[in-house]
């Protein structure tokens, strides 16, 4: 029973961290801010936002 606990708690842990690390992409998103991985910075768009940065490109 208490590996069934320990193996829960270790699911719960993981899901709370993925969680919040999604929800640090997604706010990084929102205020068009970059997340810093390593030493570099990446910044993150939606497919649309993606789209028209490449539209706009092509119609320069």
């Amino acid at each position: 029973m208490n590996e069934l606990m320990e193996s829960e708690a270790f699911t719960i842990g993981i899901a709370t961290g993925i969680n919040l690390y999604q929800n640090k992409i997604i706010t990084a998103h929102d205020r068009k801010e970059p997340v810093k991985i390593g030493d570099e910075l990446f910044y993150f768009q939606t497919g649309r936002e993606r789209l028209a940065e490449m539209m706009n490109k092509i119609l320069q």
